[in-house]
């Protein structure tokens, strides 16, 4: 009898061991579904195995954990958007996620705030991931009215998929709408699945309450993305920001002429921090030295601190400011002021 429970014992441990080496180091037969599965920088190892599981890219998490654990590679994985096959062993998956193999086709973008459509093409296409002329065939030409430039079509409709496209002008471009960030992405993705995941990232940026206060200030989104396309160029800290969206504000309310330089650089493609005053007289309506109030539509794709600055401004008494050589910004009350703090930083 003795013996009998030997045997039976020594049978459940090898059936035991047996379930685990096939779990631990056997894939399963077939080829799979391939998931994406993402591992945030800084994700500990329990986080991570929830998630596998709940993704159903691993049965055991026990056995997964103390596998890393003698191993030491718990702090070996690598963080990054995978590619996962849900037939995997669990030493496959700890291989993949320690060595990265399944991201080896991505690569990073970053697209910086204040980088108008222009600026997002050319970069593009300087990494070799698409023709400029690709993203604004898809997205609409900066500065275009489509509706009037009868030789180019009109940027894609996504207003469906995304309710804070529904304000946004079809006749105008996606500038503001494509939200700085760094991405990673396929080696070969296309420019519409790069304005996807700009368009899904910006959803997630402005949140409901953002929303709903601008509704009670009877302002619209694209107004509000359109001024903070102007801070974005002014402005170089939050408190800055405020600052600017305050001056504008004041302007805004007496029917005062913007009279922001970033607008005219906008219809001339410069880059200069001042234009010139052949560049402040052309007949544009983006020149907001021209035409008082807001232009058309956004000048860049500004970032999140210039969006909560044109929804959030310092209420101030400021009608004027200057960006000195030195990078100060000076706020004036009145036009005088305005006069001496020229004359005290320029030479003009």
């Amino acid at each position: 009898m003795k013996k009998l429970l030997i045997i039976l014992v020594i049978l459940i441990l090898v059936i035991i061991a047996g379930w685990m080496f096939k779990l631990v180091y056997i894939s399963q037969s077939g080829i799979g579904d391939i998931k994406i599965f993402t591992i945030e920088s800084g994700e500990g190892v329990n986080a991570i195995s929830r998630n596998l599981k709940n993704e159903g890219l691993l049965d055991n998490s026990l056995i997964f954990e103390t596998l890393l654990w003698l191993k030491n590679n718990e702090s070996k994985i690598q963080a990054g958007e995978y590619h996962l096959q849900d037939t995997q062993s669990i030493n496959d998956l700890i291989k993949t996620l320690i060595t990265g193999e399944a991201v080896i086709n991505e690569i990073e973008i970053k697209i910086l705030e204040g980088w108008n459509l222009r600026d997002v093409g050319f970069y593009l296409e300087n990494q070799g991931i698409a023709q400029a002329e690709e993203l604004w065939e898809l997205v609409g030409f900066p500065g275009v009215d489509h509706e009037l430039a009868t030789d180019l079509s009109l940027p894609i409709d996504y207003a469906a998929d995304y309710e804070f496209l529904k304000e946004k002008p079809k006749n105008l471009s996606y500038e503001g709408y494509l939200f700085p960030d760094t991405y990673r992405i396929f080696k070969n993705t296309t420019v519409k699945d790069i304005v996807i995941k700009m368009l899904n990232n910006f959803d997630k940026k402005i949140t409901s309450k953002m929303l709903g206060d601008i509704k009670n200030q009877d302002k619209t989104l694209y107004e509000i993305l359109t001024l903070a396309s102007i801070i974005e160029k002014e402005g170089d800290t939050p408190e800055n920001k405020k600052k600017v969206a305050g001056v504008y504000h004041n302007r805004l309310e007496i029917g005062m002429a913007l009279q922001a330089d970033p607008t005219v650089n906008y219809i001339t493609g410069k880059t200069t921090d001042r234009p010139t005053y052949e560049d402040i007289e052309t007949d544009n309506h983006y020149n907001t030295y021209m035409y008082p109030g807001l232009p058309p539509g956004p000048i860049t794709n500004p970032g999140l601190d210039s969006i909560k600055a044109a929804i959030y401004p310092d209420r101030n008494n400021y009608f004027y400011f200057i960006n000195t050589p030195d990078g100060e910004m000076v706020f004036a009350k009145t036009f005088d002021q305005h006069k001496a703090n020229r004359v005290k930083y320029f030479k003009d």
